[in-house]
């Protein structure tokens, strides 16, 4: 191979590596939520998404929006993250809460739950 050929090869292979590493294989559900303060469950739009360094949760109710993010990197004990935006997730604690699968942020306000219709 030339030097011109070397050239292509290595940013080609790295553009591809990059983003298949980092791509979410997303999935879109219907369900009901509720925030355990209003305690009205209601229609929502439910988005899970997974890579290989972690997945997230994406919930729609009403005008709302909330971000569930955990990562995979640390052996299955990664605390889950919960907020409204990227920039703006705290540590949470996941728990149930019957067919409810919930989150409540440690430091923060938000307490939601959520369950995918069947």
């Amino acid at each position: 191979m030339d030097a011109i050929e070397m050239k292509w090869i290595l940013p080609f292979t790295l553009t591809i590596l990059s983003t298949s590493s980092f791509a979410y294989k997303t999935t879109d559900y219907s369900g009901k939520c509720f925030t355990v303060d209003e305690k009205k469950a209601e229609s929502c739009s439910i988005q899970r998404g997974v890579s290989s360094g972690g997945g997230f949760v994406y919930l729609e109710l009403g005008q709302k929006e909330y971000l569930i993010e955990q990562s995979t990197s640390c052996g299955g004990n990664c605390k889950p993250y919960l907020g409204t935006t990227p920039e703006d997730v705290l540590p949470a604690k996941r728990y149930k809460k019957g067919q409810w699968d919930c989150y409540k942020q440690e430091s923060g306000k938000i307490n939601i739950c959520y369950a995918i219709s069947k």
